[in-house]
């Protein structure tokens, strides 16, 4: 019983650790990348109805985040095409 002991408080030290200390400051991690996100979405989108704007161009590592990007500015072409054609 007593080998059982000391790995289960060390997993819920681990545990305890992750949701006091890592958890908040990932959370804060994620909304300084997701306010970068819609600054690029953003930016891309004022570039394509003018193209004389220029800037220097955000690159986003995540998978998950270039998909994001990609299908928020792709949404912004197609309504602005369907507008054009209106």
């Amino acid at each position: 019983m007593s080998e059982y002991l000391l790995p289960m408080i060390a997993l819920i030290t681990i545990f305890m650790m992750y949701t006091f200390m890592l958890r908040p400051i990932n959370k804060c991690h994620e909304a300084a990348l997701n306010h970068l996100l819609a600054k690029e979405i953003a930016r891309k989108m004022y570039q394509e109805i003018h193209p004389e704007f220029s800037y220097k161009v955000y690159h986003e590592d995540d998978l998950q985040r270039q998909i994001i990007l990609n299908n928020s500015v792709e949404e912004f072409r197609r309504l602005l095409s369907n507008k054009k054609n209106a």
